[in-house]
């Protein structure tokens, strides 16, 4: 992924100055983004009345409309919300997926229905399912993936989703939990995987292949001796042609998916998620967008597909997409070929982590400060000028600005992206303007957890400033509760995170006792996260209950603030901020960035050595660190928050060694275990600094 950030966006840019002013004659006009007249910026949370300290969506500005449930007439249920998008797209494409040509073709909504309900007649007739029961999904996204989920619907039969590279024990924990008896699946690999622990799944039967191709006879044979069928997807919906059955379709309240979350600590979670919980997230975006920029999101929007399905915001995605009928292109199965898939699909809605925006930043940041005078002077201009409009409410990719500086780095992104949602970890202010600016994009940051089914707030579109994570979303209410371990006490403005509404879970699948502890007396859900209501009505999330750790001294310390702010350092790709109580400091783990460790290297160390070697040197740990410090700095990071050593590791955190989430968030447990040795060391080594 890091190609995509990787080019050089200014050359040509002097040649280009000759037609600046046919440019600028030709360059498109684009409106303010504007609030209704009844809506303010400055209010983008409102009081619910009779409910002290709780809050609604500004955009709600009736006093007796405190929360959006559905604005779709007519669907209740995402069966109907499929019926609602073919019709919305005429039978128009609907799933894409990218050839040996490298083009991507399309599946219409007509022929994801049709093997839909072909496969949802062999669920209950050669399969021996019936409504109420489980299927696993372990597969990458794909259009098998929507073809399976939809015949799910059709039957009232619950998704289970596993995590791509879920480990054989957590999936057997899932499976057997579950009751689960036939899962979907695309790889041999995965399919081995569950067969290695079929004594901790009695329950598990049949195994289906998505690629008939992957179902050969030595596999076949493989599995039975494990006591699994393994069958073909193609021939599993063809079992469904020759026995069709009737359909039992959902009510509101039926679920439609148990999301395990993996988190980073303990044994998955399973969040139990109703087609309500999903209609209310999606209305709640959709009234959004209505409000404030219909153009962004139709049926001609065309969405890139890369983020686990296993995860709710891409689940909402999805869904939402699906919704207006709308195009979906999957990547190709590997995030080192996703620069090529965005190229090809050119989409205009692009789902994305804050982790490549912050890699993106970083690239473009070293650009700039590697680049001679005049590079750097037409970058400045150019980021003012865009900067002045972005303040004005007007994202564009149309500016002569654009034309001079940002296209390349928009073509790296197929040039067409008009909406970007990020989400899952905070994103700096400086960050996300950037962002802005380069991409010519609406960007919106959200907040909010599995538990609320993806948004519990957002940042309105036209709104430039960063910072927060938005106002309360239409589909829920948020109040503040104390935190005096942590002195945040909601009179102050300052609280865990609270969550109601009808996008909010029931609670944990056979966990009662969890359940319980996950709701106060009123409804509302702990999120663990402590928030800031600033006076716009927007919130700042500024801690974690769970990953704050005290110092020697008695300072708190929340390490992923830090973290944060070191990321956009070129300097490294990934970082991870650690210490506890008997320290008085705290030492980083970086996974530098090669190529500025090399050039380093080239200019004042030893030519020639290994990227290991160049990590082993006490010279380039000072360099690091002294990076660290001035990123930190001119961030405002105190001087408890800075970290005073550095071990520079070459191996990056992956959702393989279990390091990070599917959803690339780091698991911190598992990053302390490995490095406690290390970092036990480096303490020792300073005992008198």
């Amino acid at each position: 992924m890091l190609a995509i950030v990787m080019w050089a966006f200014f050359p040509g840019a002097i040649a280009l100055l000759g037609s600046a002013f046919f440019l600028f004659l030709r360059s498109r006009s684009k409106k303010p983004i504007t609030p209704p007249p009844n809506v303010s910026r400055d209010k983008q949370s409102l009081p619910v009345k009779g409910e002290p300290g709780v809050y609604k969506s500004g955009l709600l500005t009736n006093e007796n409309e405190n929360v959006i449930e559905n604005i779709f007439a007519g669907v209740d249920t995402l069966w109907d919300a499929f019926n609602r998008g073919m019709k919305e797209s005429g039978n128009g494409h609907c799933a894409g997926t990218r050839g040996s040509d490298g083009k991507y073709r399309f599946r219409k909504y007509s022929d994801i229905l049709r093997d839909s309900q072909n496969l949802a007649s062999a669920f209950l007739g050669d399969l021996g399912l019936k409504p109420g029961d489980k299927i696993g999904i372990y597969s990458q996204n794909r259009p098998e993936w929507l073809v399976s989920a939809l015949a799910c619907v059709q039957q009232s039969i619950v998704v289970v989703p596993l995590y791509d590279t879920l480990g054989p024990d957590a999936a057997a924990f899932i499976v057997s939990q579950a009751d689960i008896s036939v899962i979907i699946v695309d790889t041999v690999a995965k399919a081995r995987n569950l067969a290695s622990k079929k004594t901790a799944m009695p329950t598990l039967k049949t195994v289906v292949m998505v690629d008939k191709n992957e179902a050969t006879a030595e596999v076949v044979e493989e599995m039975k001796s494990s006591g699994i069928s393994l069958i073909s997807l193609s021939d599993v919906i063809e079992m469904g042609v020759k026995n069709p059955q009737p359909q039992h379709l959902p009510n509101k309240d039926d679920t439609y998916i148990i999301c395990y979350t993996s988190g980073t600590t303990g044994t998955p979670k399973g969040v139990i998620i109703t087609h309500r919980n999903i209609l209310a997230n999606i209305s709640g975006w959709a009234y959004m967008i209505d409000k404030l920029e219909p153009e962004i999101l139709d049926n001609k929007t065309l969405m890139i597909s890369y983020l686990p399905l296993s995860h709710m915001m891409e689940q909402v995605s999805h869904w939402t997409a699906i919704m207006y009928g709308a195009r979906i292109g999957y990547f190709s199965g590997s995030i080192q070929r996703l620069t090529d898939d965005i190229k090809a699909l050119r989409p205009t809605a692009f789902p994305v982590v804050p982790r490549l925006l912050n890699r993106l930043y970083g690239a473009i940041q070293s650009k700039v400060q590697n680049g001679n005078f005049l590079v750097r002077m037409i970058y400045n201009i150019a980021y003012a000028k865009k900067l002045d409009l972005l303040k004005q409410g007007i994202t564009t990719k149309e500016s002569f600005w654009d034309k001079l500086v940002f296209n390349r780095i928009q073509e790296q992104l197929g040039g067409q992206v008009e909406i970007m949602a990020t989400g899952s970890a905070p994103i700096s202010e400086e960050v996300l303007q950037t962002c802005r600016i380069a991409l010519g994009a609406t960007i919106v940051e959200a907040y909010g957890q599995t538990e609320c089914t993806a948004m519990a707030t957002i940042t309105w579109p036209g709104d430039w400033t960063g910072g927060h994570c938005g106002g309360v979303a239409p589909c829920c209410n948020i109040k503040l509760a104390d935190v005096p371990e942590l002195n945040y006490f909601a009179k102050d403005g300052k609280g865990e995170i609270m969550v109601r509404g009808p996008s909010v879970t029931k609670g944990y699948y056979k966990d009662p006792e969890k359940t319980a502890e996950l709701f106060d007396e009123h409804g509302f859900v702990h999120t663990g996260d402590v928030g800031e209501l600033l006076p716009n009505g927007t919130i700042r999330i500024i801690d974690r209950k769970k990953h704050i750790f005290k110092l020697a001294q008695g300072e708190y310390v929340a390490p992923e603030k830090i973290e944060n702010v070191y990321i956009r350092s070129p300097v490294l790709q990934q970082v991870y901020v650690d210490g506890n109580s008997l320290e008085r400091w705290l030492i980083a783990i970086v996974v530098p960035e090669p190529k500025v460790l090399e050039q380093w290297n080239e200019e004042h160390g030893v030519k020639g050595r290994s990227l290991k070697e160049i990590c082993a040197d006490k010279k380039a740990q000072e360099y690091v660190l002294s990076q660290l410090h001035q990123i930190g700095k001119e961030n405002k990071l105190n001087s408890i928050e800075q970290v005073k050593r550095v071990y520079l590791e070459v191996e990056p955190f992956t959702v393989e060694n279990d390091l990070l989430t599917p959803t690339l968030k780091a698991k911190r447990p598992q990053l302390r275990k490995k490095y406690k040795e290390i970092m036990n060391r480096i303490y020792d080594e300073n005992r008198d600094s």
